[in-house]
């Protein structure tokens, strides 16, 4: 939920603005052709103007170009829209999913608790938001390729998307730097285990099409000894060079060349 803290005083309500605020109110957001059709879809065309002064009046707050949410009663002192922030990531890029180190949180998979939303899509994103109602995002944009294993999952009866768990923990691996480094992708295949989908995980380790991120598990299912990773040794065999198990980390350690890996990251 968001808890950005503002020095906003609600105004009074004319009688047009308080007709708006009760017409939109029930909404998640709005957007400002709902909001023109809302007041008059063929008269003066004032709506830019008419939510900017409802905005200095602390009844809503763009969320982004374009794009508003109700401030209501019940938001207290914090003069904050009562949004959660998976929600309002929803609201910044489409297609979008939650991903990465939030999906990791969100699934139970690790305690850490990002103070960034991860947000995945598939195509390029111009000037991404950094900030949005005290909130920090980031948004990676990935091959059209890679944008798969994604499930619907609910908030308050409203819905979002998220990367499934083995999605998650092969997004992990291909893009360790989005989830704090292969330490917590350890932490979570150690917690997890036994509520993932083994199949799953190794056909998506293929489909990403990264063979760092198919050494990678490979290796930490044979360390950790978890399932059956002499499929994806096989795999592993035919790369060339040796991959980093962790790139967040310096590139110094032992040479693996069962895994083709470099081993600079301990794996409890």
């Amino acid at each position: 939920m968001t808890n950005v803290s503002q020095n906003i005083t609600k105004a009074p309500l004319g009688r047009i603005e308080a007709r708006f605020i009760a017409k939109v109110g029930s909404r998640l957001t709005f957007s400002i052709d709902e909001a023109r059709q809302v007041l008059d879809p063929n008269g003066e065309d004032n709506t830019r103007q008419f939510l900017e002064r409802l905005q200095r009046k602390g009844w809503i707050q763009r969320i982004k170009r374009g794009k508003f949410a109700v401030i209501p009663l019940s938001s207290g002192e914090t003069r904050a829209p009562q949004l959660h922030e998976f929600l309002v990531a929803m609201e910044i890029v489409s297609p979008a999913a939650i991903a990465y180190w939030s999906a990791l949180n969100h699934h139970g998979m690790t305690e850490q608790l990002p103070r960034t939303v991860f947000i995945a899509t598939n195509h390029p994103v111009r000037h991404p938001p950094e900030e949005i109602l005290g909130i920090s995002f980031k948004i990676i944009s990935l091959q059209h390729s890679k944008f798969f294993g994604i499930i619907q999952d609910w908030i308050d009866e409203r819905s979002f998307w998220i990367t499934d768990k083995e999605k998650t923990i092969i997004d992990g691996l291909d893009l360790p730097k989005y989830v704090g480094g292969v330490g917590e992708i350890v932490k979570a295949l150690i917690k997890t285990w036994t509520e993932l989908d083994e199949a799953k995980l190794i056909a998506y380790a293929a489909k990403i099409g990264n063979l760092a991120a198919t050494k990678r598990l490979g290796f930490l299912m044979e360390t950790l000894e978890l399932g059956n990773s002499q499929t994806l040794q096989k795999v592993a065999s035919q790369s060339r060079g040796f991959s980093p198990l962790d790139p967040t980390l310096p590139r110094q350690g032992k040479h693996n060349r069962r895994w083709n890996l470099l081993i600079n990251a301990k794996v409890v």
